[in-house]
């Protein structure tokens, strides 16, 4: 995990007791508070889940971008080595028929 992600999960960590502290010292009752906390707690799960969501599409693109530049790559190896073969295989009948 590198400093940024770190920065970020303190960050993250810290707004969220924050929040926590603000709500339970809030001159509101318990039921207000609780039904604030459950509908924060809605709203944070919601937004999580579309990140995660939108994380996973953009992953999915990358992997066939990946998938599709190792595919071509894959491609241009085995016509290289055919290349390669074809001209050892020449040069090796070459050198069989100037021995015979």
């Amino acid at each position: 995990m590198n400093k940024n992600q770190k920065f970020l999960i303190g960050s993250v960590g810290a707004l969220l007791t924050g929040i926590a502290i603000g709500l339970l010292v809030a001159p509101k009752n318990g039921k207000d508070t609780r039904k604030l906390i459950k509908s924060k707690a809605t709203d944070l799960s919601g937004t999580a889940k579309d990140k995660y969501e939108k994380s996973l599409e953009e992953l999915s693109v990358l992997a066939d971008k990946l998938k599709e530049g190792f595919l071509k790559n894959v491609s241009a190896v085995k016509d290289k080595a055919g290349s390669v073969a074809d001209n050892v295989n020449d040069k090796v009948r070459g050198v069989v028929n100037n021995n015979n």
